[in-house]
């Protein structure tokens, strides 16, 4: 993984569809960017207008799952889609973000970068540069949105004690 003074940044997306079956908030650290998140989305929608696309609404409970794991990603030195204990986003979501229908559809994009703050333009064009984080961003599927950046000037784990941004964007449907 690259890392350093600039931004460096590593990105991971996952789509799943399931069926039936501002301010900073500070803790260990962790410092959580609500007004870049904010912008984020903004931006986001932007995108999804620019290619005929209805915008995401900010969903509290997608919101709340993106900074619970952000939050455990930080603390906890890792950076996957899967929970600390190994189990699947889209079981960390729906305890968040429950199915109300059987056309339930989640997904998430993950973004690292290091050194310097990103801003939402850096954010969003990294992830538009990947096809996988960009089919999420695009998706016809998706309604809802909950983004959570938190930072560390000295994460640890996989971090290696450098200054560390964390993104994590879940996006659904119900």
């Amino acid at each position: 993984m690259v890392r350093g003074a600039t931004i460096a940044l590593a990105l991971v997306a996952l789509a799943l569809p399931v069926g039936a079956a501002a301010g900073s908030d500070t803790q260990s650290g962790v410092a959580r960017e609500q007004s870049l998140e904010g912008l984020v989305l903004q931006r986001i929608n932007e995108v999804r207008a620019a290619h005929g696309l209805n915008r995401l609404t900010a969903s509290t409970g997608l919101g709340r799952a993106a900074v619970t794991h952000s939050r455990s990603m930080m603390e906890n030195g890792f950076f996957a889609h899967e929970s600390r204990n190994g189990a699947p986003f889209w079981q960390r979501l729906k305890t968040f973000y429950g199915p109300r229908t059987r056309g339930w559809t989640v997904g998430e994009n993950l973004a690292m970068f290091g050194g310097s703050k990103p801003d939402a333009n850096a954010i969003v064009e990294a992830w538009m540069a990947s096809p996988p984080h960009r089919a999420n961003l695009l998706s016809k599927l998706f309604a809802n949105a909950g983004i959570a950046i938190l930072h560390d000037p000295a994460a640890g784990g996989v971090y290696g004690g450098l200054s560390t941004w964390v993104v994590t964007l879940d996006v659904g449907a119900r």
